[in-house]
């Protein structure tokens, strides 16, 4: 324990750390992309959050201040309902399934409200482990578009939902 006694080492064990979170933030404030506002007819990628890589029945995609929620229900065995909330309203949205078995053409989907947020279509689909999701929104004149893959249309749990039906 006598390097405890040099007075250098110790000061040194006191601003390591404070240099090393400094130059956290200096190579963040450096290196990192600056947000930018969207410019109108330009198009940009929805990134997709954890949940639509996992069977919940629901899929978030955000970019930047757009956030956008994706449900699905079965309506029978091979026919599902798509629906697309936005937190902005929405000119047009257009829906497409493709995959090995599936070769649909673009769907332009339906809104009901006059905010134009929720918008929703019935596609046919067979399977979705073998599709993907293809969706595009045009919001105050810029495209915002995902692809992914389906997985997320079934919601399935390890215990049995009859119990929570009424």
């Amino acid at each position: 324990m006598h390097f405890f006694k040099n007075k250098h080492l110790v000061l040194a064990m006191f601003v390591a750390p404070v240099l090393a979170i400094i130059a956290y933030f200096a190579v963040d404030a450096v290196v990192s992309e600056k947000p930018r506002l969207a410019q109108e007819g330009n198009s940009y990628r929805l990134a997709a959050n954890p949940n639509c890589r996992y069977q919940s029945g629901r899929c978030t995609l955000r970019n930047g201040d757009v956030e956008v929620n994706v449900n699905v229900e079965r309506v029978t065995d091979s026919v599902i309902e798509l629906t697309v909330r936005s937190n902005l309203p929405a000119q047009h949205v257009i829906a497409s399934f493709v995959g090995e078995d599936t070769d649909e053409q673009p769907a332009v989907m339906q809104s009901f409200v006059p905010q134009k947020t929720i918008w929703s279509a019935t596609f046919a689909l067979v399977d979705p482990e073998k599709n993907f999701l293809r969706l595009a929104l045009k919001l105050s004149g810029s495209v915002f578009y995902a692809e992914l893959p389906a997985v997320f249309i079934d919601y399935n749990t390890s215990f049995s939902r009859d119990n929570f039906s009424n």
